[in-house]
């Protein structure tokens, strides 16, 4: 195990590219290229291991022979073994990889993740995933985000949770006009569309348009006492503005109770008015919401909000300004 396990773990992100250099096929023979671009399943489980690890010989590898069983003959999940080194690197060898895979007699490709080229920096795949160790499990789901991402799993579960998910019909198109949560983490890892405008003022600038306590949220990104504001029981129709710059960005039709002390709402007014950013702070793991043509911090957005989009946006009154419906 790892230092770090207690901080590891990345879920509900769009899974990043394994980043392994070295790879077998399911023969043993040197495979020029492969990664989830490659892996063929809805599902994809890499377990990662390292031979010189006591805890992948006597549970890791029993586990995952147990899933790959369940499993032979279906193209529903696709597997890949990875031993990701850390520690004892004169043990844990590209050798030691090729005789793990003989002495399990599984059919899967294997890599080897040393960092080669990188003296001394170990494992790629590990830092990418912040995994705490080995033995550790990924699972990715059909839209590419990571839903599993820790040292033991129960295989029999896991079994039944996939075996149920294979059962169920295609799930429908989504609508191209809703933003979903995998929209969002393909915009805070790709980067956010140009805004219609900028604004861009000096910090005392900014100190000098807004309240002390706007300044310390909107510009210092803090973050406002749950339930002190009367926006949070507010459902008249309008919009919601930018406090900082009046870009208008949110409407009062897609806002919902979410019982959460905060404005909740369910879609941005328009593409390209907020901007999503992966925040780590405070030993968590979310996505920021911020007004794209000044950088105001509005809150984050989560994925447990209501249909059609599922998401959240849980944002400071203070960072918005409520207008009233025009009336024509």
């Amino acid at each position: 195990m790892s230092s770090e396990s207690l901080h590891a773990g990345i879920l509900d992100d769009i899974a990043p590219e394994l980043g392994v250099i070295r790879w077998i096929d399911a023969s043993g023979q040197p495979l020029a290229d492969y990664g989830l671009h490659k892996m063929p399943g809805r599902y994809k489980l890499i377990f990662c291991f390292q031979d010189a690890c006591p805890g992948c010989h006597r549970s890791g590898f029993p586990t995952l022979t147990r899933v790959v069983e369940a499993f032979r003959g279906s193209t529903f999940v696709s597997f890949a073994v990875v031993q990701t080194v850390f520690e004892d690197f004169e043990e844990n060898t590209y050798e030691r990889m090729l005789a793990t895979q003989r002495r399990y007699a599984l059919p899967l490709p294997f890599g080897h993740d040393a960092g080669e080229g990188r003296e001394g920096a170990g494992s790629v795949l590990m830092q990418r995933y912040r995994s705490g160790g080995t033995p550790w499990f990924i699972l990715i789901d059909p839209s590419g985000v990571v839903v599993f991402n820790q040292f033991h799993v129960d295989a029999q579960q896991l079994i039944t949770a996939l075996k149920k998910a294979e059962q169920m019909p295609p799930a429908a198109p989504s609508d191209p006009n809703v933003l979903d949560w995998r929209g969002v983490l393909q915009l805070a890892r790709d980067g956010n569309p140009a805004p219609p405008r900028r604004l861009e003022l000096t910090e005392a600038q900014w100190r000098e348009r807004l309240t002390p306590e706007q300044f310390q949220i909107t510009r210092l990104k803090g973050t406002e006492r749950a339930h002190s504001s009367a926006l949070c029981k507010l459902f008249e129709p309008g919009r919601y503005a930018c406090t900082c710059c009046g870009t208008e960005l949110f409407d009062a039709a897609t806002k919902f109770d979410s019982k959460s002390g905060w404005p909740s709402f369910t879609q941005a007014l328009a593409p390209g008015l907020v901007a999503y950013h992966a925040d780590r702070s405070h030993g968590m793991s979310r996505i920021e919401t911020t007004c794209n043509v000044c950088d105001a911090h509005l809150g984050h957005v989560f994925p447990d909000g209501p249909v059609p989009s599922g998401l959240r946006y849980c944002i400071n009154a203070v960072s918005l300004e409520k207008r009233s419906e025009q009336v024509t």
